[in-house]
């Protein structure tokens, strides 16, 4: 299947809203409940008001995947400072790092194209954006023992496999993450 991507701008707002509310399958998050600190989430119609305000003046990076002759993306992966992510269980209050650290915190693929390789395609381009963007290493988070071919086994779908981010060449980061570490493994590529 080809896919391809475009680099969310605020001019994409539109497309962003059609992937999340596509058949109503919307979780509420808007990939807002990394932004805030931990115990500062919230979701619904608020999330959606503060995840456009920050689209449209540019302060989200991440990209949203297509299919020829599908209107809808079939994809979504969210790229941004680490520095950024505090209510992230894998960051939380560890933001003290440099501008040039990244971390691709959230991949997504519709429920109509899981399996079909819109996540790997995904990873694929935020790594390199993450270049792009000057980016000196990018973090991920997958499920622990991850397989492209194997369902997830815990909550953490949308972080990617670890299998997958191996073969990119991440490496696992040597931290121990308490609770959280049955759910992620944080992992790293120096770039």
């Amino acid at each position: 299947m080809n896919f391809y991507f475009k680099t969310l701008e605020k001019g994409l707002w539109k497309d962003f809203v059609a992937y999340f509310e596509f058949k109503g399958s919307c979780s509420g998050c808007w990939c807002m409940n990394h932004r805030l600190p931990i115990g500062l989430d919230f979701e619904g119609e608020a999330a959606k008001l503060a995840m456009e305000q920050l689209v449209k003046t540019n302060r989200v990076f991440g990209v949203l995947a297509y299919v020829e002759g599908d209107d809808v993306p079939v994809g979504w992966a969210s790229l941004d400072r680490r520095k950024t992510l505090p209510g992230h269980d894998c960051i939380g209050e560890d933001i003290q790092c440099s501008e040039d650290e990244w971390s691709i915190h959230c991949i997504t693929s519709r429920s109509d194209f899981k399996s079909k390789g819109v996540e790997e395609f995904l990873m694929n381009v935020t790594t390199g954006l993450a270049k792009d963007y000057n980016a000196a290493a990018v973090e991920a988070y997958p499920e622990p023992g991850s397989e492209t071919t194997d369902s997830f086994k815990t909550w953490n779908t949308f972080s990617g496999t670890e299998k997958f981010l191996s073969e990119l060449g991440y490496d696992k980061i040597k931290k121990d993450f308490g609770c959280c570490s049955k759910f992620y493994l944080p992992m790293k590529k120096e770039l």
